[in-house]
């Protein structure tokens, strides 16, 4: 494994060249006295390890003389039994299967699929518990990107609700083993399937699971819900239960911003909404919070069907919009006047290969963001910084390239004046951030 390959492969966990042992330094640099044991010696061994810190993506670290493993199942200060199940160069994952020290943070889990399922990762650990070790992870990778920059990161508020039956979308995998019929969700590190456990998913809706278990009792699964693929894609709207992608959906959401009020807004088959049902209304609340009041225009990159722009409508009187999906743009624009207002503008944009040509856009005093996982584009960022408004909004589901771009916007001028974790995703190892950022 090259010296490239390696640092791609340790940037979504979040850790620095630096952190490697000294040997898997050398060896990834080609040095002539590298290690001569090899890792496939001991790939098939039960191998103790003792779990030195909490890293992304839901893994704990440790290492076994040379090599450095990414642990699921794990608390640091355990000391666990682990086999290797993936490899990379000198980096190894596995999860753990048996436990010679436990910590008193491990609890039993709620759900008979994990750690075998790929879905979960903190099931093992109480909920609080894994907001506080999102939070760290939140803060170290902040710190790690930004202390060259000198900048002051602010108290890192966190927004949470309900942790079980959150998910209004899934997508089951399907499959046959030995004329037996499998549905759930891959295995961690496999595209092997983990059956969905008798009590259902616990991420689901009681409604969900009930349909899941309908449908599955059936001999044949009914077509409407299953794709070419084998795979059995649900949405919730309201209570009811739908095809993913044949049907569109229309949500009802009832938001404090300013005062109580309910915005309705569709999304197409197969479209994109946040799938945490608990938390639409406090990240759109929190969006408002954020967001100061009589802007001129408004700059939305990234804005998907308008649902911040209709729930924000208070703020301006003008809104540009770009997406690019012309589908999502002409629902935003159905979605703005299904809630009176008809003076936002919604655009088609790649925002990876064009400019944004609209003068009258770039001057808007303040932006929004809500990029992909990959973050902000280069285009993008250049432009940011070019035009410099007076302050942005960025929404992240990536919090590893939210600080990448920070960095490379975050200068003199600006201040970092709220960071929000969004816990999305209870008991994965996924959640989003909103960061405000105000000239100076």
């Amino acid at each position: 494994m090259c010296q490239g390959e390696l640092f791609f492969a340790l940037w979504d966990l979040g850790i620095s060249w630096k952190q490697l042992p000294k040997e898997m330094r050398s060896e990834s640099e080609g040095h002539k006295n590298r290690p001569k044991k090899q890792i496939r010696k001991i790939s098939s061994n039960k191998i103790l390890l003792k779990p030195r810190s909490w890293i992304n993506l839901g893994y704990a670290i440790a290492n076994f003389e040379e090599v450095t493993f990414f642990l699921k199942n794990a608390i640091p200060g355990e000391t666990v039994y682990t086999v290797p199940l993936k490899k990379s160069g000198s980096l190894l994952w596995g999860v753990v299967f048996e436990i010679e020290v436990i910590s008193p943070e491990r609890i039993p889990s709620d759900c008979s699929s994990f750690p075998r399922c790929g879905g979960c990762s903190y099931r093992h650990v109480s909920y609080q518990n894994e907001l506080k070790i999102k939070k760290f992870l939140l803060q170290e990778t902040l710190e790690r990107f930004l202390s060259k920059n000198h900048i002051q990161i602010p108290e890192i508020e966190v927004l949470s609700g309900n942790p079980n039956g959150y998910r209004n979308t899934t997508q089951i995998q399907l499959g046959f083993t030995g004329g037996k019929r499998l549905a759930g969700f891959y295995e961690e590190f496999s595209h092997s399937i983990v059956n969905l456990p008798e009590d259902g998913c616990k991420n689901l809706p009681e409604e969900m699971n009930s349909v899941l278990a309908d449908l599955l009792k059936k001999e044949k699964t009914e077509s409407a819900f299953v794709s070419e693929s084998k795979i059995l894609s649900l949405r919730l709207e309201g209570t009811k239960v739908v095809p993913y992608k044949k049907e569109s959906v229309t949500f009802r959401e009832k938001i404090f911003i300013p005062e109580p009020k309910e915005i309705v807004w569709e999304i197409q088959a197969g479209g994109f909404a946040q799938v945490n049902r608990y938390l639409v209304a406090p990240w759109l609340e929190k969006i408002f919070e954020l967001v100061p009041e009589n802007q001129d225009r408004i700059l939305e990159l990234y804005c998907g069907s308008g649902l911040i722009a209709i729930a924000l409508q208070s703020k301006t009187k003008n809104w540009i919009g770009y997406e690019l999906s012309l589908n999502s743009v002409k629902q935003a624009k159905k979605n703005a006047q299904r809630n009176g207002v008809y003076s936002y503008d919604f655009k088609t944009l790649n925002l990876e290969t064009n400019w944004i040509d609209s003068e009258e856009a770039l001057c808007s005093s303040f932006w929004i963001m809500n990029p992909p996982r990959a973050g902000l584009s280069k285009k993008v960022l250049q432009t940011l910084i070019e035009k410099s408004p007076n302050g942005f909004l960025y929404s992240s589901c990536n919090h590893t390239t939210l600080a990448r771009d920070l960095s490379l916007i975050l200068n003199g001028n600006y201040r970092l004046s709220n960071v929000t974790l969004v816990d999305f995703f209870p008991r994965t190892k996924h959640f989003e951030i909103i960061v405000k950022v105000e000239r100076i």
